[in-house]
């Protein structure tokens, strides 16, 4: 038997890891498959079978160019030797498109990433507006959660004088600040970029009660998965921020009940019942 060993990107690590899960099948047949599949044609196609159902498989995009893009527009063309638009413009959107989700949101907001970037590597603190709300932050690093696949700017606010994760999406950078960024503690920054929680809940522990389909929704449902530290039977532990495991959980209903921490418990407990009056 010949063994296989390739070093390939976390992203596809990740990606490989969660179909498999997902799935419910093993490392060694993905692995064989894909090599059984692609060994002489490198793309899949296997979505033009469904056009035998006769599925309405293409969309139109349409836009309208700005005022930069249309004084250039024609030398754009000549200059990638464009002889038909419309395939110029569905190969862009392909390769924007075959992009990681965290990828293409750094690449929608790369003026605003590299302004932060740039507070990082100057040390310096930076005003922002979240939530509109206007405060100023030092930034250590952006990271991306691994399962829900955004972006995150983890900093230090100095009116709450405490640790955040800012979604990258959601913030607006108003502006540098010449305000150096002061020593915090490095020891708890590296920790919290080796193992990245945007919610920030490591020590904090959750105990869940599962069902049978919760176990199989806790394989399903990766996006903001907490990170399981032990079971036994039907009793699962967790490393995560009630705020995590609420959202990630509410998604089960009856099929999870938190017993511990019991505010936690009891939170889940009042939100159903605002719910049940709903219906």
């Amino acid at each position: 038997m010949k063994k296989i060993r390739v070093t390939v990107p976390e992203d596809i690590w990740r990606m490989m890891k969660n179909d498999i899960e997902e799935f419910g099948i093993n490392n060694n047949k993905l692995c064989n498959y894909i090599l059984d599949k692609l060994k002489y044609k490198k793309e899949i196609d296997i979505e033009k079978e469904l056009e035998t159902q006769g599925r309405p498989l293409k969309k139109i995009v349409q836009f309208d160019l700005n005022v930069s893009n249309k004084k250039i527009y024609y030398d754009i063309l000549k200059e990638n030797n464009v002889e038909i638009e419309a395939e110029f413009f569905r190969e862009l959107f392909e390769r924007y498109c075959s992009k990681f989700k965290y990828i293409r949101e750094l690449f929608v907001f790369e003026d605003k990433v590299k302004i932060i970037l740039e507070a990082i590597r100057n040390k310096k603190k930076i005003k922002i507006k979240y939530n509109n709300k206007i405060e100023t932050i030092e930034p250590y690093f952006l990271k991306r959660e691994e399962q829900g696949d955004e972006n995150f700017l983890f900093c230090f606010t100095d009116l709450e004088k405490v640790y955040h994760n800012y979604k990258l999406k959601d913030l607006e950078v108003i502006s540098i600040l010449e305000e150096k960024i002061k020593g915090k503690n490095k020891k708890y920054i590296e920790s919290v970029r080796k193992k990245f929680d945007p919610f920030l809940g490591n020590g904090n522990f959750v105990k869940v009660k599962l069902s049978e389909e919760g176990k199989k929704l806790l394989k399903g449902l990766t996006n903001y998965r907490p990170q399981l530290v032990s079971k036994k039977n039907d009793i699962y532990i967790f490393e995560a921020s009630n705020e995590n495991a609420k959202l990630y959980f509410r998604q089960f209903l009856k099929e999870a009940i938190i017993l511990e921490p019991l505010d936690l418990r009891e939170e889940m407990k009042q939100d159903f019942l605002e719910a049940l009056k709903n219906y």
